[in-house]
């Protein structure tokens, strides 16, 4: 018949240890596919089909593809110089 309503307490905001203010984020060697397909901006099977590439920037442990964030930068450059050799060379 009556319905108990309950007062939400407020969220208290959570402050970062001083410690961990002063630490330097270090980036990561290796992504996942799943987090390279977010960072390029494309599907998820275009992702696991540039793996499959043989001079794509990746590796296997066990059954997880690994891609490395350096080699996929320099991957990225060489993709885009083929691409202006290629545009050069049709002018």
């Amino acid at each position: 018949m009556y319905r108990r309503t309950y007062k939400k307490k407020p969220q208290e905001a959570v402050q970062e240890p001083e410690n961990e203010k002063l630490t330097p984020q270090i980036p990561l060697m290796t992504m996942t596919v799943k987090e390279m397909a977010t960072e390029l901006h494309i599907s998820g099977p275009t992702a696991y089909e540039l793996t499959e590439q043989p001079d794509f920037p990746s590796f296997r442990i066990g059954q997880r593809i690994i891609v490395s964030r350096k080699g996929l930068q320099e991957w990225i450059d060489r993709q885009c110089e083929t691409k202006a050799k290629a545009a050069a060379e049709a002018a």
